[in-house]
């Protein structure tokens, strides 16, 4: 059974990990990844028609080559020099004392996110969380802001 998802399907998953990775080798090591995934669930493929099974193929390729490219991401460094924060005082905000009222964690993420630019995987990878944490803390910085900001 898996010789025939691999013989019917390999064409169709190898395209769409290029489509992710962009490099014929790293998208056949994620070909190779997903049917070996495939393959410790082999029993669940007995029980699907051939288009549910194609599409389960295709999105375990897809979620291997996206682990992949996750994975060998150079991790950003911050820069030596960081431009200087200033404050808007034109519309009468002090974003700066704002800013600084924020907690620590918050703050961190507010300035790499929004002053300096990185962005949310970056941002994770540099202060050593989860770009979900990114996310949430980015949210609640955010709310924070507005209030003190009004």
């Amino acid at each position: 059974m898996l010789e025939l998802l691999y013989r019917k399907h390999r064409t169709a998953m190898l395209g769409r990990a290029m489509s992710i990775l962009s490099d014929h080798a790293l998208a056949e090591d994620a070909v190779q990844e997903a049917f070996i995934r495939i393959a410790r669930h082999m029993g669940r493929f007995e029980k699907i028609n051939s288009d549910e099974c194609r599409y389960l193929c295709l999105t375990i390729v897809k979620n291997a080559a996206l682990n992949m490219k996750r994975d060998r991401k150079v991790t950003e460094e911050l820069p030596e020099t960081l431009p200087a924060f200033t404050s808007d005082s034109a519309f009468g905000l002090d974003i700066t004392t704002a800013i600084d009222a924020l907690e620590e964690n918050h703050r961190q993420v507010v300035l790499l996110r929004l002053l300096y630019g990185f962005n949310t995987i970056e941002t994770a990878r540099l202060l050593g969380i989860k770009p979900g944490t990114v996310l949430s803390r980015l949210s609640r910085a955010r709310v924070f802001l507005r209030k003190v900001l009004r």
